[in-house]
């Protein structure tokens, strides 16, 4: 099915069902991805989400919203240009976006919401707290901006963050639930089983389920009874296999969403004594208290690491022992907690690896855009030390130091990224840092190589 929009005089069509990417935004050259639910209808206000990814890959940050989009008929906008970096040329971009999608299409200004990963998600609330016109936000693998300013403080949009248990930014969401209750914003929480990444359709459609239950509450939608009954069934189920399984705080976490969110619809005593025999139990007090050490733990140690970084990449000169003390402490970490018999602490030490590895890349990127290519290198090279395994690291590193100037140490490593898995050789060849080498006959041979 197509939909036809007229656009300076010009009819454009766009097919529902299907993920339309590089939609132009006129007078400029900026673009957006699009995807429009089976059932829309264009000539009935929609519900839209704006989506956020953190390297601006709209079609990779509209894929994971699509299962929700056909349940509850939402229209998806992705970014092609907002990506981590200077907000300042972000919000150009988010603007000329807005202005470009709220007159191409008949949207119901009540039902506008905001979605992103990562730096994307921060950048969706920050929309959200700027422009006070956002019904909920959809935030995924991290929290709040760090600016007080762009925090949420009496707002009135709904908040959903989304967060894998082994993303560095875990515990993070939960100090941003702390935050939401503090200010009374409406929010809730879901983890699912991962690292730093989009979560998956499931996991997104429980996000929707429960904006769908807000919009209710806020009288913006007419109850669907079926939509109670069903959610209501699942977070049920939930709850039933987490105390099933033995994870009796997590089944109380489940229990409780389900007193928040469903007390209005049904008599929930038994789930309420449900809870209070539960947190009576020996179990429940120990996932307490190991839940606690974690979060100690996962704090101490990271600051520790935090503090290191921060002094290492401040020194005028960056040595290679430095790399000793990385060494030394990673292997100590890993040696006490990723071969633990119980996964929580495997899955805090993987939060720690990242948190530091993502720090670091971040840092590099802001050296190379003050053209400090040197302690960019530094940067690249201690994420090499924590992910010894990974690639792309090797390859980053390589760009580094063609920069430099330094052949040697870049050919070596651009042979370290392909042994270890890196088969993208157009990848290699579009990069600018490469581009005087591209006809060096020891740079063809490691491309031919492989």
């Amino acid at each position: 099915m197509l939909s036809i929009f007229n656009l300076n005089g010009q009819s454009i069509y766009f097919e529902r069902g299907k993920i339309i990417d590089s939609v132009k935004i006129k007078n400029t050259t900026e673009t957006y991805t699009l995807y429009l639910p089976k059932t829309f209808k264009e000539n009935q206000p929609s519900a839209i989400v704006f989506i956020f990814d953190p390297a601006a890959r709209g079609k990779i940050g509209i894929q994971p919203f699509i299962e929700s989009s056909e349940k509850y008929n939402y229209i998806l906008v992705c970014s092609n240009n907002c990506k981590n970096g200077p907000n300042d040329e972000n919000f150009k971009f988010i603007d000329n976006l807005f202005k470009e999608v709220l007159t191409t299409f008949k949207i119901n200004q009540n039902l506008i919401y905001t979605a992103g990963f990562s730096g994307g998600s921060r950048l969706a609330s920050i929309v959200a707290v700027i422009s006070k016109k956002i019904q909920g936000v959809i935030a995924c693998g991290a929290g709040f901006s760090s600016n007080l300013s762009q925090k949420p403080t009496f707002e009135t949009f709904s908040y959903v963050g989304l967060v894998g248990d082994s993303d560095m930014n875990y515990q993070e969401m939960f100090s941003v639930k702390d935050w939401c209750t503090r200010f009374g914003i409406d929010h809730e929480i879901f983890t699912f089983e991962g690292d730093h990444r989009w979560p998956p359709s499931s996991e997104v459609l429980k996000a929707f389920d429960w904006l769908e239950l807000q919009a209710y509450k806020k009288g913006l939608k007419h109850v669907n009874e079926d939509i109670v009954e069903e959610t209501y069934q699942k977070n049920y189920v939930q709850a039933k296999s987490l105390e099933s399984s033995n994870q009796i705080e997590l089944s109380v976490f489940e229990y409780e969403r389900i007193l928040r969110n469903y007390s209005r619809y049904f008599n929930l005593d038994s789930i309420s004594s449900k809870v209070n025999e539960l947190k009576k139990e020996k179990q429940y007090r120990a996932d307490v208290k190991i839940r606690e050490q974690i979060i100690s733990e996962e704090t101490k140690t990271t600051n520790i690491f935090v503090q290191k970084f921060n002094s290492d990449v401040k020194s005028e000169i960056l040595k290679k022992n430095n790399y000793e003390w990385w060494r030394r402490e990673l292997n100590k970490i890993n040696f006490k907690y990723l071969k633990h018999e119980d996964s929580r602490f495997r899955k805090m030490v993987e939060r720690i690896r990242y948190s530091i590895f993502a720090l670091s890349f971040e840092t590099a990127q802001e050296f190379l855009r003050e053209n400090d290519i040197k302690k960019a290198v530094f940067c690249h090279e201690l994420n090499t030390e924590i992910y010894p395994s990974r690639p792309y690291t090797f390859l980053r590193l390589s760009m580094d130091y063609a920069l430099l100037d330094n052949q040697e140490s870049m050919l070596l490593n651009l042979k370290r990224a392909m042994e270890k898995g890196f088969k993208n050789k157009d990848y290699i060849l579009k990069q600018k840092e490469f581009s005087k080498y591209i006809n060096d006959a020891k740079f063809k041979k490691i491309l031919d190589s492989f």
